[in-house]
């Protein structure tokens, strides 16, 4: 079985070779690198161009027009640039432990996706991460440096939600993925990927959650292994949730297929 790795990335290169320093401790996990860019400007296309060049491991840059934010359309084409049967998803602001990509290969199975979750770092802790050499040590110190309650309190949860979901007592809504998430590829491509009506802030995550489920597939949990860390960044609507965002009446709305319509093939 081939795995891809897609991350989604727009402008922050600092961010993206941190990312991509990361995943040297585990090259031997995945065959490639997608990165999904979501319309970088020329300058930041081109230093990409230049220094993906020196990694140990195929990467593919999958650029697009930029036409706002549009994270479910970046990872469209990243599915679509992908040569591997299954297909790991995170972000550029992700700093990868060793085994992390182990365990969502390792959790891979047909009618189902693994789901993690990140520890977030603070302001100081990821200066740390972007000005010294990379190094597994230096990863796993760090991530020592966090607590691990709520990482086991998101664990608990969504293995009760599969539960209640089985037992058919909790609504395909609240179906989430939370910071990355893997998927067989043919798997994805049967509900037509991403809906890219959702342009802006938010909603794209929670919404294909939730068609997969209401299309029959389970979730399970790598929430406790396959640790990864989130960069610090000034958050994109403040302090505010996605759900306050542009999207929210329409992943609210009452009908939606489990096919989107406007997804990885246009209907």
């Amino acid at each position: 079985m081939k795995t891809s790795i897609i991350i989604c990335f727009y402008e922050k290169t600092a961010y993206l070779k941190c990312c991509l320093d990361s995943l040297k401790n585990c090259t031997d996990d995945f065959d490639e690198v997608i990165i999904a860019d979501d319309g970088s400007s020329e300058i930041v296309e081109s230093e990409v161009k230049k220094f993906i060049t020196d990694y140990p491991f195929p990467i593919v840059h999958a650029w697009h027009s930029r036409k706002d934010s549009r994270r479910a359309a970046c990872r469209n084409n990243g599915i679509r640039h992908a040569a591997g049967d299954y297909l790991v998803f995170m972000d550029a602001d992700f700093a990868v432990l060793p085994y992390a990509i182990k365990s969502h290969v390792g959790a891979a199975k047909p009618g189902w996706f693994a789901a993690g979750r990140c520890k977030y770092l603070a302001e100081e802790q990821t200066k740390r991460l972007l000005s010294e050499r990379m190094s597994s040590d230096l990863l796993e110190k760090v991530y020592l440096e966090l607590p691990d309650e709520q990482i086991f309190k998101e664990h608990r949860e969504f293995v009760r939600y599969g539960i209640l979901r089985k037992l058919r007592l909790a609504s395909a809504r609240r179906q989430t993925f939370g910071g990355h998430f893997s998927i067989h590829k043919k798997d994805i491509e049967s509900i037509n990927g991403y809906d890219e009506n959702y342009v802006g802030w938010g909603g794209e995550d929670q919404d294909i959650a939730m068609r997969l489920v209401m299309a029959g597939f389970r979730g399970t949990s790598v929430i406790k292994s396959a640790r990864i860390l989130h960069l610090w960044h000034p958050k994109e609507m403040g302090e505010k949730p996605w759900c306050e965002g542009e999207n929210t009446e329409y992943f609210f709305r009452k009908k939606i297929p489990v096919y989107c319509d406007n997804g990885l093939i246009k209907t």
